[in-house]
């Protein structure tokens, strides 16, 4: 009979988020102009949670933005399907998701509208696409903001 590590078996749990641990540089542009920033990933709890930070500054038009956020990415029934997300603006919210291939998909469980969602497309093992959009319906989502990183 084979024994497994409590640690081993934490990390197996979170899998699909490998490509994702560690120091990011990314720039992107959407709704608040174009942008610069970083975001990391990192696990604690003795790896039973996964935090997301990031720092990005937008150049638009009218107006210069810096928005910083913070996700905690969480485990039910051993299965990192949850997270919740907070920014400095006050707003928090709770995502449900789910994975593909290449990619992780992260959708607000807001009873109301808006539905907010965040896609990671995996381009390599130090490139990943971010896709933050916004709808009214749940259906039908536009794009707010895109961004590519780079792992540092």
């Amino acid at each position: 009979m084979p024994c497994f590590s409590i640690n081993a078996q934490q990390i197996d749990k979170w899998e699909k988020w490998k490509p994702l641990i560690g120091d990011w540089s990314g720039e992107g542009i959407g709704v608040p102009g174009d942008g610069t920033g970083s975001f990391s990933f990192t696990f604690d709890l003795e790896q039973n949670i996964l935090i997301r930070k990031s720092t990005y500054y937008y150049f638009g038009d009218k107006m210069h933005t810096k928005f910083e956020d913070m996700m905690i990415i969480y485990l039910v029934d051993g299965t990192p399907s949850k997270a919740i997300f907070f920014n400095h603006e006050g707003y928090s919210r709770i995502y449900a998701i789910s994975y593909s291939d290449k990619s992780i998909t992260m959708v607000s469980e807001i009873p109301q509208t808006p539905v907010f969602r965040i896609i990671y497309t995996f381009i390599d093992d130090s490139n990943v696409k971010l896709i933050f959009e916004i709808s009214r319906d749940g259906v039908n989502f536009i794009t707010y903001v895109e961004e590519t990183g780079k792992k540092k």
